[in-house]
């Protein structure tokens, strides 16, 4: 899903900062004073992993690469503004050190992924968990975990489409692609979201006690008692 250089209009890729930009700002005052000692280790270790796991990818006809994710396990594990930023360091690594993604896409591919990506699962998550009132907890993780990454997707291929005749394709190629590529990786998302939130819930709920949609959780509330 790393777009790279060349593949953008000038105004989507002005516009995708743009959002980006605001986000980032939002993201540094929120978590400027929320992260604590537990939850920064499990930040490094994420980031590490989920850095690792989006070097394999594949090309995708019609769109760019499809991987492995992680934004839903940031996004819930670490709430969706340390997430942001974990994954743009993610992002901005790859680009800088690998070329993988362009830096004058960096703005649409952090709204994709570690925005769209990192916020839809952790809100719906907390959505859903406040209906269920904590019920079928890894089953919400899963489809959250999914729609997240067919979002950040069909994002993608929209930006990819709207940047026509710079891209090739338009949106009736460019979108599909990436959304039926990213349905089948988005269930392989969402089993690994499941088991990661699954294992520190058992391991580590003190860690999950400072997650936005975990934190109302009985599991999670006896931890900090």
């Amino acid at each position: 899903m790393h777009i790279p250089d060349g593949f953008l209009s000038p105004t989507v890729s002005i516009v995708t900062f743009i959002v980006t930009i605001v986000f980032w700002a939002i993201s540094f005052m929120k978590t400027k004073n929320s992260l604590d000692e537990r939850q920064v280790p499990i930040m490094g270790v994420l980031t590490a992993l989920f850095f690792a796991a989006q070097m394999m990818n594949y090309p995708i006809v019609g769109g760019t690469t499809g991987h492995l994710l992680g934004g839903a396990s940031l996004g819930i594990i670490l709430g969706p503004y340390a997430g942001c930023i974990s994954m743009t360091i993610i992002l901005v690594l790859q680009s800088l050190l690998f070329g993988d993604g362009g830096i004058t896409a960096l703005g649409a591919n952090v709204l994709n992924m570690g925005i769209i990506g990192v916020f839809i699962p952790a809100f719906l998550l907390l959505a859903l968990n406040k209906i269920s009132k904590g019920k079928d907890l890894l089953a919400w993780v899963f489809i959250s975990a999914f729609a997240g990454d067919v979002a950040a997707a069909v994002s993608a291929g929209a930006q990819l489409g709207f940047s026509v005749p710079t891209f090739q394709y338009g949106l009736s190629v460019a979108v599909p692609a990436m959304a039926i590529n990213h349905s089948v990786i988005g269930v392989i998302e969402g089993v690994v979201t499941m088991v990661l939130v699954g294992a520190l819930l058992k391991l580590r709920p003190d860690v999950m006690s400072k997650s936005p949609s975990l934190k109302d959780l009985p599991i999670v509330q006896e931890s900090n008692t």
